[in-house]
């Protein structure tokens, strides 16, 4: 990823979630869109690398995508808020013990950590997490490290889906967005994301924007290398949704789909994947 792809990922969030300017943000994500090489000189492509199982078999017979509650992440930083917790600690203080002097109280007897463990607040954290479903994309499809992270070892697939039938999609799809995710260095000491008291007692319009672009910032040195873009649908989790990890959105098929080196082509399942991509009209390679 160049320093200008970089750049361009923050002004995009910038744009959309802090000025607000859906315009300035959309002009930045077509010049990121510019900047992806094209596939035989056809379209530009997204990328989504899986395991090849009945799950991913399922959602391409069904025309689907499926999309997760990032509470349901195996990287617990990932959507997580960041709070001001002295903030909130004095907000606290002043609030019961009004005489009391709360900066001087915070920094002599309050622990952070108690703050984080209690359980009303990891509750809430959970709840936050919970406000969107992700699914995610990258822009490359010979990443090493994401086909042993994602695609099983190299024994999954890549997905190659073309940006602008994408795009089309998401304009149609009520409450789906897509965004290039930023990557910054110190992700927790940035305050455009850092939630206060009043954004805990009351979901608000600032607060809402604010925690979208805690969904969408990553720590540069260790999450660059994905070159992530987030496919964003605002569906809450409810009660009824159970253990449920996600659920199968509704999609278009991807146009290619390219086999692991490590791939079975003698399994069940790779022989049910070209039946599918054979009846939809999807090339395997």
């Amino acid at each position: 990823m160049t320093r200008k792809q970089l750049e361009l990922r923050i002004k995009a969030n910038a744009e959309k979630y802090i000025h607000k300017d859906t315009e300035a943000c959309v002009d930045a994500i077509m010049e990121l869109y510019k900047r992806i090489p094209d596939v035989g000189g056809v379209f530009k492509p997204l990328y989504r690398y899986r395991s090849l199982n009945s799950d991913e078999l399922n959602s391409l017979e069904n025309e689907t995508i499926f999309m997760r509650w990032p509470s349901s992440y195996d990287d617990k930083s990932d959507c997580t808020p960041v709070f001001d917790f002295e903030e909130i600690s004095e907000y606290i203080i002043k609030k019961n013990h009004p005489i009391l002097n709360a900066e001087k109280v915070v920094k002599e007897f309050i622990n952070i950590d108690d703050i984080i463990e209690n359980p009303r607040f990891a509750e809430k954290i959970n709840e936050m997490r919970n406000m969107w479903m992700i699914a995610c994309f990258t822009e490359r499809y010979n990443n090493s490290k994401m086909w042993a992270q994602y695609a099983n070892n190299f024994s999954g697939i890549c997905l190659v889906y073309s940006f602008f039938d994408v795009l089309e999609t998401i304009k149609h799809t009520k409450g789906m967005s897509i965004m290039p995710v930023r990557y910054v260095d110190n992700r927790d000491k940035y305050k455009d994301i850092c939630l206060n008291h009043k954004d805990l007692l009351e979901f608000n319009d600032e607060t809402e924007p604010k925690y979208q672009l805690t969904c969408t910032t990553k720590e540069k040195l260790s999450y660059s290398f994905e070159e992530e873009w987030r496919l964003i649908y605002e569906r809450e989790k409810v009660n009824t949704d159970g253990e449920k990890k996600g659920d199968c959105i509704p999609f278009i098929n991807p146009a290619v789909i390219i086999c692991g080196n490590s791939v079975d082509k003698n399994s069940l399942e790779y022989q049910r994947l070209i039946r599918i991509a054979k009846g939809k009209g999807i090339r395997v390679i």
